[in-house]
């Protein structure tokens, strides 16, 4: 009589496969699920964060940075007037900003101060936004390097902005608050780069989409006009 055994061995085999195949279409088939989930928390996520552009954030572009960084100085100063011009000012997207706090004291220091402008004067964040990166030393390493976003470099920059009085006691009193509202917005920021593994900064994502090529403008403007297409079509 023949053993069955060689016929239940092959029968377990080729069940093995069936439920491996199954297994990994269906982690295959997730995946992409997962990623437009967390894309659209990203845009949820960052509904507060200071913006301008337009009002509806059908389309959003959304900066990881920090103001103690040449990199983000540079696209500041490079990249987003092109942004500015071709895009922002024209409504066609939105635009937001979350403080990353990778140079310790300085970076937090400088992401309270922009975080209590925009609490008391938020038709004074941008001017003071690019106060800070244009306050940036020449020298590339001396950036992160020289103890320069101190708290008399801010005030300094904050008494150029067209602040009342009381707008500016406020905001002065704000960020040097270590464990104050301001304070916990800077480390909730923060907290939104880890919670979206941010690689670097800057980094900028659209719609919750990372853009991979900071530094080239003709990169970022092929992937939002992408957007903009899928957007009408």
């Amino acid at each position: 009589m023949k053993s069955k055994w060689p016929l239940i061995l092959t029968i377990i085999v080729v069940l093995a496969i069936v439920i491996a195949i199954i297994i990994r279409m269906s982690t295959h088939d997730s995946a992409p699920n997962t990623a437009r989930q967390n894309e659209k928390e990203m845009v949820t996520d960052t509904q507060s964060q200071p913006h301008q552009g337009a009002k509806e954030n059908k389309i959003v572009i959304v900066e990881y940075g920090d103001f103690k960084c040449p990199y983000c100085g540079a696209f500041e100063r490079n990249i987003k007037p092109q942004l500015q011009k071709e895009y922002i000012d024209t409504q066609k997207v939105q635009f937001r900003y979350v403080n990353v706090l990778i140079h310790g004291e300085e970076s937090e220091l400088s992401a309270k101060a922009a975080l209590a402008v925009n609490q008391y004067a938020p038709n004074q964040y941008w001017a003071f936004h690019k106060l800070l990166y244009q306050g940036q030393p020449s020298n590339k390493d001396d950036v992160t390097t020289k103890h320069w976003l101190t708290d008399n470099f801010i005030q300094q920059q904050l008494k150029k902005l067209d602040l009342s009085p009381k707008q500016l006691e406020k905001i002065t009193s704000a960020y040097r608050d270590k464990n104050g509202e301001i304070a916990k917005k800077a480390q909730n920021d923060n907290h939104l780069a880890k919670k979206y593994k941010v690689p670097q900064v800057p980094s900028l994502y659209i719609n919750g989409e990372p853009i991979e090529d900071t530094k080239d403008f003709d990169t970022i403007k092929s992937k939002v006009d992408q957007v903009i297409k899928d957007q009408k079509s």
